[in-house]
């Protein structure tokens, strides 16, 4: 999602089965719903409304659970002219069907809404799109794309280079490699690469273009970046670039790649997991020495399965630079991620990762590696975090005061603190975890300080209804608590353990004697309580800081 060449989602829903949607127009509704995006989710029974706010030159959103229901297979919505009412159906899988409608009763007015007011950047962004046709005059395109290529919006900047990318890249390269600014560099030379490679004259991989851009020139110019001057969001971006360049123009020479060696190595690795990723592979891709030693360290203190795989896939396709030890680590980790949850799919890419592995090893090392390399998963109900020590049973009355003015605390040490108190085995946060409780990214823009503590001590104070489980009693006197997430016929599968989302307990309807909501969070208490007071500081800024590091409470750190 962070990629220059891409854009990112405007809202994570999170899990769940996605079926009809619409938008709120027209609706005999207040004014904040009639503009909502409305969106049905099948498993979970929930009938989103999606805010959307302009936000530079696109949108940002908040999601409100607007109807919900155990159980409540939605099918599709739409609004009904004729009386300003939302209707929305539900059923599949041999579940009842039913059609629903739902009506404001309430003193605001119902007014039809005002459309929305584009805003200056928008209008800016529709100029540069309608520059997105190899019609267009380069001189406009250079006049009204350029300046755009460093703008603070990626919406701009993404719409300039793809604007530069329809023109004939041999008329805009030499300002391209000339540039000094690094994020227009950066993205100038992307749309270089991007532009020049995908040109019907360009040779197949392995040689040069015959356009005249060369990975010699792309590379020199990458080379006058100050990596200690840029920012996490630049280094992505130059890390992006070297990938394309490698990836569209072929191999590099001897010289091209200890050049990139000399000029990336040492910055291996970084504090900023999003950068190691990207780093992980350009150095795999180029042999690195060290990289090997340096990836299996992050491996084993990663505290996201989604971190741990992003090592593990680069690490696969690396043929030197192994120890022993090292290879023996990497095989072993294949045993835990089997525990790992993920889609269907998952476990048939770790198949495949540890099957490209496995091919760089000489007959050797697969005698050597047997035993790991055949042996059989033991199956956990999650894979959790090593237990820590108690510290103290935190309260509120502690906690509270000390977490006024939260300055110099450590985003990493924040982070890694996060996955040590499992939050991130059910809670998303800035793109990673599980699924099963609310995504964290957005806590300081709805908790403060005090909520969000309070909410952590004392879990079951107050439960959303997004979330809440069921308590369920059969009529042979079992009980089930858990969340509904799928109906199929007369089955309810209930997930019982948010710290395994994979497992769910089947229960059929028929046996049911008493179904209500359970009063208790399915989240665990004293999450604080193996945590010193500066590591609670840390962990708190982490989940105020909506995923920035370079957000007010954290210190200034170098690499």
């Amino acid at each position: 999602a962070y990629y220059p060449d891409s854009l990112p989602a405007v809202v994570d829903i999170g899990p769940g089965s996605p079926t009809g949607v619409t938008f709120g127009y027209g609706a005999k509704f207040p004014a904040k719903y009639q503009d909502a995006f409305f969106i049905c989710d099948w498993s979970y029974g929930k009938l989103y409304a999606v805010h959307l706010e302009p936000a530079g030159a696109a949108y940002q959103a908040t999601v409100e659970e607007f109807v919900s229901g155990t159980p409540l297979p939605l099918t599709d919505v739409v609004v009904r002219p004729e009386d300003g009412a939302l209707y929305f159906t539900i059923g599949g899988r041999n579940t009842q069907s039913g059609l629903y409608r739902v009506i404001y009763k309430g003193s605001e007015s119902t007014a039809a809404a005002p459309a929305p007011q584009p805003t200056k950047e928008m209008a800016t962004r529709r100029a540069l799109e309608a520059l997105h046709t190899p019609t267009a005059p380069l001189a406009q395109v250079l006049e009204t794309a350029w300046p755009q290529l460093a703008a603070p919006d990626r919406y701009l900047r993404y719409a300039a280079r793809v604007a530069l990318e329809h023109q004939d890249p041999k008329a805009w390269r030499e300002k391209a490699l000339a540039e000094t600014e690094p994020t227009a560099l950066v993205n100038a030379l992307l749309g270089q690469v991007r532009a020049s490679a995908a040109d019907p004259e360009h040779p197949r991989p392995g040689t040069e273009n015959a356009q005249g851009l060369t990975k010699e020139a792309v590379l020199a110019a990458l080379g006058r970046l100050d990596w200690a001057k840029l920012t996490s969001e630049q280094r992505l971006d130059a890390l992006r670039v070297y990938h394309v360049l490698f990836n569209r123009m072929g191999q590099p020479s001897d010289a091209e790649r200890q050049t990139v060696l000399a000029q990336l190595d040492r910055h291996f690795p970084a504090r900023d997991q999003r950068v190691n990723a990207e780093l992980a592979q350009l150095l795999v891709f180029l042999e690195a020495p060290q990289v090997a030693a340096r990836t299996m360290q992050l491996l084993a203190t990663a505290p996201t399965q989604e971190e741990q795989i992003e090592y593990a896939r680069s690490l696969r396709v690396l043929k030197s630079g192994w120890t022993p030890a090292d290879r023996e680590a990497y095989f072993r980790w294949f045993l835990k991620a089997a525990n790992y949850k993920g889609g269907n799919s998952l476990n048939g890419f770790f198949k495949r990762m540890k099957s490209d592995a496995v091919a760089t090893l000489s007959d050797a090392e697969k005698e050597h590696l047997k035993a790991i390399l055949e042996a059989t998963p033991e199956v956990q109900a999650v894979a959790v975090a090593p237990p820590r020590p108690f510290v103290k049973k935190w309260t509120l009355e502690e906690l509270v005061p000390m977490v006024d003015g939260l300055k110099g605390r450590d985003y990493d040490r924040g982070r890694t603190l996060f996955g040590a108190a499992n939050c991130f085995a059910c809670h998303r946060f800035a793109g990673e975890g599980g699924n099963n409780g609310p995504d964290l990214t957005g806590l300081a823009g709805r908790f403060s300080a005090k909520d969000l503590l309070e909410s952590v001590v004392d879990p079951s104070k107050t439960v959303s209804d997004q979330y809440a489980a069921v308590v369920i009693r059969t009529h042979d006197g079992q009980t089930v608590t858990g969340r509904i997430v799928n109906l199929n016929g007369d089955n309810l599968q209930i997930n019982t353990d948010m710290l395994n989302p994979g497992g769910t307990v089947a229960v059929k309807r028929q046996d049911i004697d008493v179904m209500q909501p359970s009063t208790l969070s399915m989240m665990p208490n004293g999450l604080l309580d193996t945590l010193s007071e500066e590591e609670v500081k840390d962990l708190l800024a982490f989940l105020l800081s909506r995923g920035d590091r370079s957000h007010a409470m954290f210190a200034q750190r170098g690499e």
